[in-house]
């Protein structure tokens, strides 16, 4: 849910730009605000890019229903984003350095780490004007809002009417040290890491077996310190664990579902007793210390222990609710011009109608027309 919000609030991200437009330039004014072809374009060739990705070509193409599906929302979301500015702006409506630093180190801890917070941004390109534009733009949504009161009997009522969404199977409590012995992906980092191709196929294996046999030594000293001394678990998780994201947490993987995991670990994991460490155990990813904390039993959550949870929840939903009345009304109440037809909402909708007909056609002559090389019956 909390990803979602913040993959969504990237999504409909807009960069401004400064300075005066030429008129042949603006695609769409919003009231007063004169939008540029480069302002409006720019976070949408971007999103583009990452959603067609992988996609075939003809879906590519700017006519695809996947493009026009992908620029109808886009606009929608452009023309809300802005509309909320100006209001911010009408109603005086800030962020200030400490609230959007807040926002921030949520999110930090929300991820795990600092270092996973660097490594999400660098993924996905993100520059850090854009992160702060970002988040001054959700403290200002929150502003505009309100913080909603969610009472008890509310609380109670969602939690009775939804049980069945707070069943949980049999899990555990485990943290892990996972240490990377696949003779394949130690070769491919060893060849990778030789840029010149100066080794030769011989002296590859030979150096594939000498890490392999280093990697299953410090495995082995690694469990006998903790089996002496289990409260080391964290720190050397955090030193030599090759899962990188729950390294950072001291190896703490928190509850887990035996079907979450590979079935080695699994049946390793829930076969154990708590406050035990587990044998070496090899997976398919490498080979593995775990260290059950604790355990809980099938059943369905106490209120007790989602309650905050849920009061989050319900108050984002009354967020949500809130901000779609208040656009509404702010769309009512505006002057939007849309200067470029290709981004008129009225002319997408018109195009996605003619791309699916298209699709469905293509589909009915493809299901209609014989398979090639079907043998005749006579």
């Amino acid at each position: 849910m909390k990803f979602t919000k913040i993959a969504l609030t990237l999504l409909c991200s807009t960069l401004l730009f400064c300075g005066c437009a030429k008129k042949s330039d603006v695609v769409l004014k919003i009231n007063d605000k004169e939008i540029t072809r480069a302002e409006f374009y720019n976070d949408f060739n971007k999103i583009k890019e990452i959603r067609l990705k992988d996609a075939p070509k003809e879906y590519q193409k700017d006519d695809s229903l996947l493009v026009l599906a992908i620029k109808e929302r886009y606009v929608d979301d452009f023309v809300a984003r802005e509309l909320l500015k100006q209001e911010f702006e009408k109603r005086k409506i800030e962020a200030t350095p400490e609230e959007l630093q807040a926002k921030k180190d949520n999110i930090i801890k929300m991820l795990g780490s600092k270092e996973q917070f660097d490594n999400l941004m660098k993924e996905n390109g993100i520059k850090e004007e854009q992160f702060n534009d970002d988040m001054k733009f959700e403290v200002q949504s929150d502003k505009l809002t309100g913080d909603p009161k969610i009472s008890n009997s509310e609380i109670e009522k969602f939690y009775k009417e939804n049980k069945a969404q707070f069943e949980q199977p049999e899990r555990v409590l485990a943290s892990h040290i996972l240490i990377d012995t696949n003779p394949a992906s130690i070769k491919r980092m060893i060849a990778d890491a030789d840029k010149e191709a100066k080794l030769s196929t011989a002296d590859i294996d030979k150096k594939v077996s000498e890490e392999v046999a280093r990697k299953e030594k410090l495995v082995k000293d690694l469990r006998e310190q903790l089996v002496k001394d289990p409260k080391k678990f964290a720190d050397l998780a955090r030193q030599y664990s090759e899962d990188k994201a729950s390294a950072v947490r001291g190896g703490d993987l928190g509850f887990i579902a035996r079907d979450s995991v590979v079935k080695e670990f699994g049946d390793a994991a829930f076969t154990q007793k708590v406050g035990t460490i587990s044998p070496v155990v090899k997976t398919q990813f490498g080979e593995h210390i775990i260290y059950v904390r604790d355990k809980a039993a099938k059943g369905v959550q106490p209120l007790s222990e989602v309650k905050e949870d849920l009061k989050a929840y319900l108050s984002q939903q009354k967020k949500f609710a809130q901000m779609q009345t208040i656009l509404t009304g702010l769309k009512s109440n505006a002057k939007i011009e849309y200067l470029d037809e290709t981004i008129n909402p009225e002319n997408i909708a018109k195009k996605l109608d003619e791309a699916q007909k298209k699709q469905m056609e293509q589909a009915q002559k493809s299901q209609a027309s014989p398979s090639e090389g079907t043998p005749s019956v006579k």
